[in-house]
């Protein structure tokens, strides 16, 4: 028997994936709850309706994206390191989640006020991570002096725009390892010929 921790985050996984290849509207609590090996009350039990069930797994999935990103600035030892895995691993990360951004960017489903605030200030704390990261490399002196929060900006812009162009680009074969490379060395070498 599964504890109540556990069976939420079942039936989490299991609309992840009944909302990827159904989309929102089309999606059914019964076909969630099926997918979850549980009883339709069940998933009543955890969530008061379809609409608060997304709402939840999309908080869900950002918190687990806000601790990898604390957990990459704790690992990596250089800025070039850093840059290199953070790019890498947000872009497999909607590689893998493919399917709920295109929800989000296609589908458009309701969100509730409260949790758009929720998702902006989590949002906001993704970037104050990271440029909070960022600063530590400056006073390190791996960055010139320039505004962290400026390239936490276009860090997080680069990976949220390739993201949703990888949403749209389904049969593009797309190496996340090999762009993340590009990526840091435009980030740390610039564009310009000296």
């Amino acid at each position: 028997m599964r504890d109540s921790g556990d069976k939420r985050q079942h039936i989490l996984a299991a609309a992840t994936g009944v909302f990827a290849s159904q989309g929102f509207y089309r999606a059914k609590i019964a076909d969630i709850a099926a997918a979850a090996g549980v009883g339709k009350g069940t998933v009543y039990e955890y969530f008061r309706s379809k609409k608060d069930l997304f709402q939840q797994l999309l908080l869900h999935q950002l918190t687990v994206y806000l601790d990898y990103l604390q957990g990459v600035g704790l690992q990596e030892q250089t800025l070039e390191q850093f840059l290199n895995r953070l790019i890498k691993e947000s872009l497999g990360y909607f590689q893998a989640h493919r399917e709920i951004a295109r929800i989000l960017l296609s589908d458009h489903p309701p969100i509730d006020a409260s949790i758009h605030d929720l998702l902006l200030a989590a949002q906001q704390e993704k970037l104050k991570r990271l440029q909070t990261y960022l600063q530590a490399a400056a006073d390190r002196g791996e960055m010139r002096p320039v505004s962290p929060w400026l390239v936490a900006i276009l860090v997080l812009g680069f990976i949220s725009v390739l993201g949703r162009q990888m949403v749209y680009e389904e049969g593009e074969d797309f190496n996340a390892a090999a762009t993340a490379a590009a990526m840091t060395d435009i980030l740390l070498r610039g564009i310009g010929r000296k």
